[in-house]
Order: structure tokens, then sequence, then C-alpha cells
């Protein structure tokens, strides 16, 4: 499924000139003027609001972050019971109810995410049904507390200084859905989101560009309990009376149905979703008692015909007209861009590489030994190449100083630092980069995108500063973004900055990886067979790109096959073979060597 593109960190001008926004502004118009035009539609669209806000934040964990929870609407029934006891049992006024109904429904959101951080997918599924199910029967147990089946009487209606009765209710639900939509666009354009892209698609490559699995994921489980919480305050002003009943099983699906039909993982996915699966439900009666079998029959024709749901279908619809457009618009900055790349250094700043020292490295696989005692020394700021025919152990060495596999004997230390025993998200935060065989680009997001995610260890803004669009942050990601686009034009990938990763050919996206690997300004990358799938042009700008990045000082450590590329940039070459060194000096000496020309060449003079 694909994610949206509208994003304040990587578009041209304002988000809000994006077509898709546009189109749901004029969506928006419509429902309040309908809303307005009577009681019945007023009600019915105050609850559709309400759900636009639950929805949206189940979009961040559902849809960006790519976990399926059953259990929402359990949370948004947790915020509701929070907001109407505090109001009814306690005499709280309604905002400070629902300040602690936000904060309930995050912290319940938070322990049912722990689970969250060891299950599979599936196991974590069956548990937040079960939580779904047990919620309802304890508000019943807990009838001293809660009213049990005759639930909360008498919630009270919120007030906003002029903003009273039903129509200044609605008004403020439209304020704060439009607040929402307004962090959470902020928050998917940045390296929150890109984190959150990254980890949907699988931990290995965000890890390797230093994000934490279990803090991202807790921060998305956070963020979608707020919502429901905030939701559940809203839902009970809206029904004034809160009983076990309104929240059942059905509930919860309801929200799953809005966010993975309406289109996950896009800003206007839940609005689409609300409006198609539960307003036109409501305004066409006849549906509602056959609403489960109508969603049951949608889904499985969605799963065929539109898997991205209705707004990932609209945005390839409109993408579809718009890319000429797009190209064009973006020809003169694409000319900029390579203009300013020409002749100039990957980046301004001169890096301080590390020194690799590996000391007898061995890994055993069972009783298979893939490496056996190695040993070798990079000097800062060199170009060092790994090579040796296949099984010998090159990709495992490159695993094992980047953090993913732990060594079975030896030591590994950067500039006298011991790296082994640290996780790859503390290796990559020391300043250590990593591409991998097979290229860990989000496919789903541009290339731009893509690049800009490669300065997630070097951003400083906070979750705060970027959902508010701070000074701080503003700066940052205009920084970044003017740093992508000169990265790009280095490796002449400028002409592709706005298309999706998944367009582009395999040579284009190691060269992409490289440019987003140097926006980390590492002190060492690590690069596994950058040249595979490269035409002869892109190998030569491979060749010129890698002596450019040594003269900034950064060690290269490259595996690699292609004999031409290695003799024209390697300082130094290691030779492995069945797990062990074989050779080590410079490309002349090891490639005029016998044991290495039998081992390695196949046995040709």
């Amino acid at each position: 499924m694909k994610s949206a593109t509208v994003s304040p960190i990587a578009g041209r001008g304002s988000v809000l000139l994006d077509p898709m926004v546009l189109i749901c502004s004029l969506i928006a118009a419509a429902s309040v003027a309908i809303a307005f035009s009577n009681t019945f539609y007023l009600t019915l669209f105050t609850f559709a609001v309400i759900y636009l806000i639950a929805a949206m934040g189940m979009n961040v964990l559902t849809g960006y972050m790519g976990i399926i929870s059953i259990a929402h609407g359990a949370l948004v029934c947790v915020g509701a019971y929070a907001a109407a006891i505090a109001t009814v049992n306690y005499g709280w006024g309604f905002w400070p109810a629902t300040l602690l109904a936000t904060l309930t429904g995050m912290a319940f959101s938070i322990l049912l995410g722990l689970p969250a951080l060891r299950l599979s997918s599936w196991y974590f599924v069956l548990v937040t049904i079960a939580f779904s199910m047990v919620v309802p029967s304890m508000l019943v147990d807990l009838r001293a507390f809660t009213g049990g089946y005759g639930g909360v009487i008498g919630v009270p209606s919120p007030e906003l200084g002029p903003l009273t009765g039903q129509g200044g209710f609605f008004i403020i639900l439209l304020a704060f859905a439009a607040a929402l939509w307004w962090i959470i666009a902020n928050l998917v354009g940045s390296r929150f989101g890109f984190a959150l892209h990254a980890l949907r698609d699988g931990t290995v490559g965000a890890e390797a560009n230093g994000v934490s699995s279990p803090g991202m994921r807790l921060f998305a489980f956070a963020f979608s309990g707020a919502c429901a919480g905030l939701a559940g305050a809203f839902y009970a002003a809206a029904k004034v009376v809160v009983t076990p009943d309104e929240f059942s099983f059905e509930f919860s699906i309801l929200f799953l149905f809005i966010v993975v039909l309406g289109g996950p993982g896009r800003l206007a996915g839940p609005l689409f979703g609300v409006l198609a699966f539960f307003v036109l439900p409501e305004i066409m009666t006849g549906l509602r008692e056959y609403r489960m079998i109508v969603f049951g029959l949608v889904l499985l024709a969605f799963s065929v015909f539109m898997p991205s749901g209705l707004a990932g279908g609209l945005h390839e619809f409109l993408r579809g007209r718009r890319a000429s457009r797009r190209r064009a618009q973006g020809a003169k900055e694409a000319a900029e861009a390579a203009k300013a790349a020409a002749g100039s250094p990957v980046t301004a700043a001169q890096i301080e590489g590390a020194a690799l020292d590996v000391d007898g490295v061995s890994k055993n696989f069972g009783g298979l030994k893939a490496l056996d005692g190695v040993s070798l020394r990079v000097d800062p700021g060199s170009i060092h190449v790994i090579v040796g025919p296949n099984g010998s152990g090159k990709t495992t060495l490159l695993n094992i100083i980047s953090g993913f596999y732990p060594k079975s004997a030896g030591s590994i230390r950067m500039d006298g630092a011991e790296l082994t025993g640290r996780s790859p998200v503390a290796i990559a935060g020391a300043g250590v980069q990593r591409t991998f065989q097979t290229p860990k680009l989000l496919g789903d997001l541009t290339l731009l995108q893509n690049t800009c995610f490669g300065a997630y260890t070097r951003e400083r803004a906070t979750g705060f500063e970027i959902a508010l669009s701070l000074p701080r942050a503003r700066r940052e990601r205009t920084e970044i973004l003017a740093e992508a686009h000169r990265l790009l034009g280095v490796v002449g990938l400028q002409d592709h900055a706005d298309l999706p990763a998944s367009e582009l050919t395999h040579g284009q996206q190691r060269l992409a990886e490289i440019a987003r690997a140097l926006m980390a300004q590492p002190r060492l990358i690590l690069l596994d067979e950058p040249a595979a799938g490269l035409s002869m042009g892109e190998l030569d700008r491979l060749g010129d790109l890698l002596k450019e990045v040594r003269t900034l000082g950064i060690t290269l450590v490259l595996v690699e096959h292609h004999v031409d590329l290695v003799a024209n940039v390697a300082d130094h070459v290691t030779v492995l073979d069945r797990g062990a060194v074989l050779a080590s000096g410079t490309s002349a000496d090891v490639f005029r060597n016998e044991q290495v020309i039998a081992a390695y060449m196949g046995g040709a003079k």
C-alpha cells in the first residue's frame, strides 16, 4: 500500500496547493454546508468529525506504521468514560476532562503496545481483539464506578467563548480536526513519518539509518491512543449518555474499515473512509442493518481492484494527470541543482574519517563457520575493498561491523572504541552508515524524501517542534531539503527527485542509497556491492563519487566484485576465502597473487 506523498518537507511550495488537499477542502466545505441545513445532518456530521479524529490517529498506527489494531474503538471507549466520569461524578469542567481522556487513551494504548514489541503481528491482532471485547465487560463489572449497564448520564457539551450549543460544538470539532490534520501532515513529512514508513517495510533498513524500533513503535501507539481518547471525550459529550453497549466489537471494526478502505498511509484516507463507510450508510438508512455485510464485500472488492483505498486510487489518478506538469515545474530546479552540483564537493564540511580495526573476528552459524579469525585494518579517510568468491563471508563481516550479527569471537573497534555488542541504532548514531545488496529505499516515498531520511541521526528538532512547525524545525527542514537536492545532483539523479523510489532502475537505487548515506555526514560508510546492476556510465560516476567522498575524509569499506572498479578506487584490498583472509595489500599486488587468482578468478592468469 502506498503512502502519502503530500509532505511539507518534500513538496514544492505550500502543501495547501496539492490537488488532494483542495479536493478534501471542497468536501469539508460541502459537508459543513450540509451539516447546518438541518438538525439531522448536523448530528450526523458531528459524529462523522468525531470518527474522523479517531481515524486520523489510527491511520498513524495502521496506515503509516503498518500495525493492525482492532482495539481502537475500545480506546475511544476508555476516553469517553474517563471524560464522562470526570465531568459527571467529580464535577470537572469539560476541557480538563478532555485532557484526562486524551492522556488516558494514550496510557492504555502504550500499555497495549508493549506486547507489540515482542509479538508477531497476528498474535498482536489477537491481543487487540481480546482488549476490545474485555473493556465493555469490565465497564459492566465496575458498576459502582461506571454505572454498569446504565452508564454515565449527563455529560456536558463543550463551550468555547461564543461557540455554544450544537452548532458551536460542531465548529469546535472542525477546528480540532483541522489542527490534528496539520500536526499529522507535519509529522509524516518529517523524519518521524519517514521512520514509520521504514519500520513498516522492515526493521533492518530503519535501524541501519539510526531509527529505534521500540521507541518509534511506542510513539505511534501513544499518538494513536491520544487521538482515540480525545475522540472519546467528544463522543461522550455528543451522546450525553455513555453506556457499554455503545462500544461493541463492531465499533472497533468500523475504524479499521475506515482506515483500510479510505486509504492507509494517506492524509486524506480517514476523511474518505468516514464519508464512504459512516456518512453514506447513515444517509442511506437501508444499508445500516447490512453494514458489516456491505463492508465485507467492499473490502473484498477493494483488495482486488483498489488495494491502496479510495484516497490512494484518487491519488494515482491525479498523479497520472499531473506528471507532465510536475516535470515541467521541476525542470528549472533540476537544472539549478545540477549546475550547483557540477564540480562541487559532496558537502562543504571536512569530515574526520574513522579508523576501523577488525581483530580475529569469527562467526559460526550452528556448525557452519562463516568467518574464521578475520583481521584487517582500515585507515581513516581511505577506501578499503573486501573481495572474494561467493560465500566467503564478506557480507557477514559487514553485518557484524554494523551490529546486525553478533560475533562468535574477536573484536571490532572504531577509533579504539569497541563496536561489538552495540545495537545497529547505536552504531549508526556513532557515525556509521550502511547500504545493502538489495537496496532498502522506501519505495512509496519520493527519491527526495528518501534522501532527506538519511539525515535522521543529524536532526535535532524535537517531535513537538516538528508537529507545530516551530522555527527550528522549519529552518532545519529547509537546510536538509537544500542539501538533499544538492546530493541528488552529485549522484546524477536530480531529474528524478519527485519520482517514487520504486520507479527507479536498480542502478539508480544504488546511487540513491549512497546519496542517502552521505546525508548523515558519516565517518564510516559500509557499501555492500554498490556497483551491482550499474550501467557503464553509472559505474564511472560511482568511481568518481567514491573518490570525491574520500577527499572529504570519510572512510569507505566496500564489498565488491567488479575488478575494474576495485582497481580504480581501492587504497587497500582484503581478499576473503572460506571465511578467512587469503591476501591483503594494494589492488595491484593482490590481483597478481596466485592464490587469489586461483580462488577468486577461477584459476585464470
